[in-house]
């Protein structure tokens, strides 16, 4: 018999907001990849993807804009059973760096806030052509 882990409800709804903050920038046109960091592993695999640069901290997504790098954290929302996502003591460390470096980072738990830090950092969410 296969035993499965079961992924919890918070990282689901992690999960379900990303892809939704990605079809938002996906509409926008703009330039942004995901950083694949999280999620269970096995030992070789996180072995062979340390050994590739894999970094513990380091954002879910960036968007590059006019040249500049721009990363976004996405945490689970509150809801009524479970308070909002928060951000690891490793993350902070990592987002020092980064915002030492010039870069912007936000932790965002939705679309909605998600256009609200892009409109914070001027950066067109309007636009509708395809950069990807």
């Amino acid at each position: 018999m296969v035993v499965k882990k079961r992924v919890s409800k918070r990282k689901d709804l992690e999960h379900i907001v990303q892809c939704a903050i990605c079809d938002f920038l996906d509409f926008t046109g703009l330039l942004y990849f995901a950083i694949p960091n999280g999620g269970n592993r096995n030992i070789i695999t996180a072995t062979k993807l340390k050994r590739e640069g894999v970094k513990a901290g380091v954002p879910d997504l960036c968007i590059i804009h006019k040249g500049s790098a721009f990363f976004l954290e996405v945490k689970t929302p509150k809801t009524e059973t479970s308070r909002k996502g928060t951000v690891s003591k490793r993350q902070v460390e990592v987002f020092g760096k980064l915002t030492a470096e010039g870069c912007q980072v936000e932790v965002v738990h939705s679309v909605a806030e998600t256009r609200e830090v892009l409109e914070r950092w001027g950066i067109d969410s309007k636009r509708t052509k395809t950069a990807i």
